[in-house]
């Protein structure tokens, strides 16, 4: 496992092993996401909703007792973009970090199909080849934990903060498992992969696991919808199971559970622990449109 210390706002020193991060009595965390943004348009219902797999973990975080998150992302000077930020400030959270660029805030057109969401067209305007420079990150000492994603800006930066910070580090990697952008895995103290395609495949999901964990020293987390969860520290693969719910729609539902496990570990709680709140939270993102903000 990665250890490498960090220092809570208690001023209490932990040991960032995601399998032993000693409790204290009182947790002031502080979770720093960077990475994509979108609009999510429902065009068959008029609706739009702010999202995106990175801004969804943060406002998520956000709503955790005794913890506090950050966003790094970019947006377009269009209306969309004046839209993000006024829900991402409704929401409580900072836009301190949230760079503006000339032209489209990006955006996603979604159909709801049985409960489930359809992608049928993304518009990824101003985040298309966008990068990140490393002094455009905010202090990373200031954070325990910094999470990215597969799909924005800022995975190019892990490697350096992994041997300059003290924080956390985590990122979605979505349905990649082997994409390019996996090649940051030795650096990663928490990983997390959709696996729900794979079940119909009839993958030994048990082996893509292992494998995925011989890559790194750090978590590995696959989410698998209505099929729960898994999860292998390289000593057991532990499991999830996923709640009964009347689904409206599952879109935030896999976000809400990386930040819920996320926020877990952080205060402590140990791997079954944060599975169960990632399943309980999923569940609770699941019975309404649009991952948050907007008028459901």
């Amino acid at each position: 496992m990665l250890l490498r210390p960090f220092i809570a706002s208690t001023s209490c020193i932990l040991t960032a092993n995601v399998n032993n991060i000693r409790a204290v009595k009182r947790f002031d965390m502080r979770v720093l996401a960077i990475g994509d943004n979108c609009i999510d348009d429902y065009t068959e219902l008029g609706k739009r909703f702010p999202g995106g797999n990175a801004l969804n973990v943060a406002v998520y975080s956000s709503r955790y007792t005794g913890v506090q998150s950050d966003y790094v992302g970019i947006i377009g000077t269009d209306d969309c973009g004046d839209y993000m930020l006024e829900q991402i400030q409704k929401n409580g959270l900072s836009t301190e970090y949230i760079i503006r660029e000339p032209g489209l805030t990006a955006v996603t057109k979604i159909l709801i199909r049985n409960g489930d969401r359809v992608f049928a067209d993304y518009i990824e305007g101003v985040q298309k080849d966008a990068q990140l420079p490393y002094d455009k990150i905010p202090n990373p000492d200031n954070y325990d934990l910094l999470h990215f994603t597969v799909w924005g800006f800022g995975r190019e930066n892990v490697k350096k903060l992994s041997e300059t910070s003290k924080a956390l580090l985590s990122c979605d990697f979505s349905n990649q498992l082997e994409d390019q952008r996996t090649e940051i895995l030795p650096y990663l103290d928490l990983a997390f992969f959709s696996g729900s395609h794979l079940i119909k495949k009839g993958v030994d999901l048990d082996l893509v696991l292992r494998k995925l964990k011989e890559k790194t020293m750090g978590t590995v987390v696959m989410t698998l919808g209505e099929y729960g969860s898994m999860v292998c520290d390289g000593e057991m693969i532990y499991r999830g199971k996923a709640l009964p719910v009347d689904v409206v729609d599952t879109l935030g539902a896999g976000d809400s559970y990386i930040a819920a496990f996320l926020c877990r570990k952080l205060q402590g709680k140990s791997i079954q622990e944060s599975i169960e709140e990632g399943h309980r939270a999923a569940t609770e993102t699941c019975k309404r449109l649009g991952g948050w903000g907007g008028e459901p």
